[in-house]
């Protein structure tokens, strides 16, 4: 372990103070897979990872060396020895925040960073005992907590960051709370009691009274010390009559600077993400949304450090292609029929003229009963060899129709779709797709060529060696069959891979209950939400994106007045120029990478202040994004056939 230096930085986090937040702070959250809470834990993950985000961030002057999450380790603590009713007044944690706990210990070393706690102590207690050794060797601190009793730890070379008021504590706020500094903190606490934490006091004494007398008397010792000359008989009384419940207050409310820890403060050094085991722990306490956030600041994991995918580290996988067949006439499908049936399974894929599965015709379709055997039936080719489509229809309706026969495919939504309009309404469905986003929402794309790569280590026939792009696309109708049949054969028999991979990989994790129960059954409600579509007024939109036009001409004088020249209202760059270095209507404010903070949020803020020049440019933004995203594109999605949307 490396010395400290002067010029280290050590960030403490009351850890135990962000749980509480955390667990009011949000709504009940439980794990989908077994039901577990987890709303505490997201919480605080959130949290964890917005401050060492912001911590490293080019705006903060004062980076963190060295960072530890301190924890209170049990309810009672060597201060139940001192006064027995300390924080009795405190009911049991909720029920569904015990669980809780040993999760958010998990969580912290999930993002590399040390967990701290000690048996008969507080986490303040740590906190003050690690301070005074971080002070001894010259270095800084920055305390991260809520909690007023850390007051009294506030002064040079010692930062109080309060993260639910996101500021930083200041001397004055410190005189504002308490009538005294810090160093002053303990002796008014002692004689003002704190409710919260059962702290007695003495009776009758508030905190405006408490911080009057010490600071006439200078300590606690030296007021009741000369208690006799107060002049106020019932004060005088109240404080020699509860002199011994002031002196056991200021024990209670003392944080000890010399607590037995067990963890060095250079264990403490900040270390470099290990993304490995924040993104496992994170998937695994499905918390989706954090895990994208994380893979955005931290990059794509390392998949190969992964023993589930060490496989990758082979060469290339070679799938034998031997048992791929081109189906020359319709009596061969009885074939493929049979062994659906037999099997109680098989992927399938269509091929069509157009990626709109509403206006696209069928052109072809691929299936695939045995991994590595697979066919396809060509009917809508504008070459030779293509077989009658009314004859394949009627001779697959049956079987796919059969609800003892699982079909498989990758997003078949597409496919549910092409062949309802084809009078064939398919049941009994498996989407690799799904399954795989079930599995590693936010870890990786979700299409057939980036699955194929990643679970099988083989890369696919792409859609666009087949057609080609630029002027050079041809439609899917004009590949020549025997390539045409590689393609989707391959696609068929990928699928069918993927999925007994999937479908064992969602019982190993317990994930199946929620593909089935949530994802599974949107397959086809989502399909015919989508075949009904809605139906629009195409004139109404228009005239509504004409006055739309009119509100954002007049919305621009107004903001060209104020500017007092033309630009480009859309542009970050341009707008952040004209508020902060033409109108200087705010301090200079600036994202992570650089550029000016022009955010609704930053805007909603100058607008909260009474200016109307952030005001302008949100109602701009409202109206422009109305116009563009609805009342002009909508009419462009109508259904030429269908005529809605």
């Amino acid at each position: 372990m490396s010395e400290i230096k002067k010029t280290d930085h050590f960030y403490l986090i009351d850890g135990s103070g962000y749980i509480f937040r955390a667990y009011y702070a949000l709504p009940p959250l439980t794990r989908k897979s077994d039901g577990l809470p987890t709303g505490a834990v997201s919480g605080f993950c959130s949290m964890l990872f917005k401050l060492l985000e912001d911590s490293k961030s080019d705006n903060n002057l004062q980076k963190p060396t060295h960072f530890a999450v301190i924890f209170d380790s049990a309810r009672k603590t060597f201060r139940n020895e001192i006064y027995a009713d300390y924080k009795a007044n405190r009911s049991e944690a909720p029920d569904d925040l015990v669980p809780q706990f040993e999760y958010i210990r998990k969580s912290v070393l999930a993002f590399n960073l040390p967990s701290v706690d000690l048996i008969n102590y507080e986490a303040d207690d740590l906190i003050a005992t690690y301070t005074e050794q971080i002070l001894a060797k010259g270095a800084k601190v920055t305390i991260v907590s809520s909690d007023k009793d850390l007051m009294q730890l506030y002064k040079k070379e010692v930062r109080l960051y309060d993260p639910m008021k996101n500021k930083f504590v200041t001397p004055e706020d410190i005189v504002n709370k308490f009538g005294v500094d810090s160093k002053k903190v303990i002796d008014v606490q002692a004689l003002a009691g704190d409710s919260s934490d059962n702290v007695p006091g003495v009776p009758g004494i508030g905190i405006k009274t408490a911080a009057e007398l010490i600071n006439k008397y200078g300590t606690l010792e030296k007021l009741l010390e000369n208690a006799q000359e107060i002049k106020q008989n019932k004060r005088r009384e109240t404080l020699i009559e509860n002199k011994n419940k002031a002196i056991i207050s200021k024990k209670l409310v003392t944080l000890k600077k010399d607590a037995p820890i067990d963890r060095k403060i250079e264990e403490f050094k900040l270390l470099e993400i290990d993304k490995d085991k924040l993104y496992k722990f994170l998937r695994e306490m499905e918390f989706n949304r954090l895990l994208s956030s994380a893979i955005s600041a931290y990059g794509e994991p390392d998949l190969l450090s992964q023993n589930v995918d060490l496989e990758i580290k082979k060469k290339p996988q070679v799938i034998n292609k031997k048992n791929y067949y081109l189906i020359k006439n319709e009596k061969e499908i009885d074939k493929w029929i049979k062994e659906a049936e037999e099997s109680g399974e098989l992927a399938i894929d269509t091929e069509t003229s157009s990626l709109d599965a509403h206006q696209a015709e069928l052109v072809g379709i691929s299936l695939s009963t045995k991994i590595g055997r697979a066919c396809y039936i060509p009917i809508g080719h504008k070459s030779d060899g293509c077989l009658k489509k009314e004859v394949v229809l009627k001779k697959l309706k049956p079987l796919l129709e059969d609800k003892s026969v699982k079909k498989i495919g990758q997003n078949i939504k597409f496919d549910f779709i092409v062949l309802y309009k084809q009078d064939i309404k398919m049941n009994s469905m498996e989407d690799t797709m799904l399954m795989s986003y079930v599995l590693d929402a936010g870890k990786n794309r979700h299409n057939m060529d980036t699955l194929s790569e990643i679970h099988l280590n083989h890369k696919t026939i792409t859609f666009k060696e087949m057609v080609g792009t630029g002027k050079k696309e041809i439609n899917f109708s004009e590949v020549e069959l025997q390539k045409a049949m590689e393609y989707a054969a391959e696609d068929a028999d990928i699928t069918y891979r993927l999925y007994k991979i999937f479908n064992k990989n969602l019982k190993t994790e317990k994930l199946t209950n929620i593909y089935e129960i949530f994802e599974k059954p949107l397959i086809e409600i989502l399909a015919l939400m989508e075949i009904e579509g809605i139906r629009i007024d195409s004139e109404f939109l228009k005239n509504l994106s004409e006055k739309f036009e009119k509100k954002i001409k007049n919305l621009e004088k107004q903001i060209f007045k104020i500017s007092k020249k033309e630009f480009n209202i859309g542009s970050p760059k341009q707008l952040g120029e004209i508020i902060y270095n033409d109108l200087k209507i705010a301090g200079l404010k600036k994202t992570r990478k650089g550029s000016f903070a022009t955010s609704a949020s930053v805007l909603e803020d100058l607008a909260f202040k009474g200016n109307q020049f952030p005001q302008l440019i949100l109602d701009w933004r409202q109206v422009s994004k109305l116009k563009n995203t609805y009342s002009d594109s909508l009419p462009e999605h109508i259904n030429p056939k269908t005529k809605r949307v």
